[in-house]
């Protein structure tokens, strides 16, 4: 887990540990179907987010390398 959480995908880490916390509390609390369908809504939301912030920027970084290739003479 540690590796996640210093790579790209930090975002998905965090999001796991906080779906994983938040359904233990939450059922701890209030016992409801409810919270962990909650809890696993916002982690897949939060996953996509990093995956298109990931593929967004190693789009811009092979498109910024291309540039840069062309410049050279």
């Amino acid at each position: 887990m540690k590796k996640i959480l210093s790579s790209k995908w930090k975002l998905s880490g965090y999001a796991l540990l906080a779906c994983i916390g938040g359904t233990i509390g939450g059922l701890l609390v209030n016992p409801s179907v409810y919270v962990v369908l909650g809890n696993l809504t916002a982690l897949v939301l939060l996953i996509l987010v990093n995956i298109i912030y990931v593929l967004y920027k190693n789009n811009n970084k092979k498109h910024k390398n291309i540039e840069r290739e062309k410049q050279v003479p």
